[in-house]
């Protein structure tokens, strides 16, 4: 892989940084299962398999123990964060609570170029591989709650979908009716389009609960 590597899309171009490369391709590794959960993660030699010094490597990891995918014992021993039912529950008691509440707030305050942006997304074909598809889903969902403009919600929800994301691809990714999630997603921009602030929480309070029980259903 190539490290210090330049990001071309858009502008200006932007160089990224070795830290920003390792934070890339081990975040990789654990939602592609290549680090399975509660597996060991040693830092000198994953440095070594990467061409970098120990230090970016660091770096990576405290991003990734900030986000929950990573836990770090005595400063020292790193582990992949473990899947569990009670963190699962734990996440989507908040999520049920927020991800509503921040696509209310978005249908009030959406332009009407962000809601026609959210559609043409709502349409986008799902990817069949479960990174992409999961990539895909959470670009519709952070195009709504983003709308909210509210700097805080949006920073909270970024990291419970971060965490929740994990255990969707390992999981359930491949029994994903693809159709049904198309179908679900156009009902919510049709109601956000409306600005029936009401009925899109509710929408997103069933789909996000549906998500909540099929992950629970297979973590179980």
């Amino acid at each position: 892989m190539t490290i210090g590597s330049v990001e071309t899309v858009g502008s200006p171009i932007r160089f990224k940084t070795k830290a920003e490369v390792v934070y890339e391709e081990i975040r990789r590794r654990i939602m592609r299962g290549i680090l399975p959960p509660a597996s060991p993660l040693n830092q000198d030699a994953l440095a070594l398999e990467l061409g970098v010094s120990v230090t970016p490597v660091r770096e990576a990891v405290r991003r990734l123990e900030a986000e929950g995918l990573l836990r770090v014992h005595a400063h020292r021993s790193v582990l992949v964060s473990p899947l569990s039912l009670s963190e699962l529950s734990e996440i989507y008691d908040v999520r049920l609570q927020l991800d509503p509440h921040a696509a209310a707030v978005a249908t009030t305050k959406a332009s009407e170029e962000a809601l026609a942006r959210i559609e043409q997304m709502a349409r986008t074909e799902v990817s069949s591989d479960p990174l992409e598809q999961a990539t895909i889903n959470r670009a519709f969902h952070r195009a709504i709650y983003a709308e909210s403009d509210n700097g805080l919600m949006i920073g909270i929800l970024d990291r419970l979908w971060e965490r929740t994301d994990r255990y969707r691809i390992m999981l359930v990714s491949s029994e994903i009716d693809v159709k049904v999630v198309v179908q679900e997603h156009l009902e919510i921009v049709a109601a956000t389009q409306s600005r029936q602030s009401r009925q899109v929480a509710k929408l997103i309070r069933a789909h996000v609960g549906k998500a909540r029980a099929s992950i629970e259903s297979a973590l179980d």
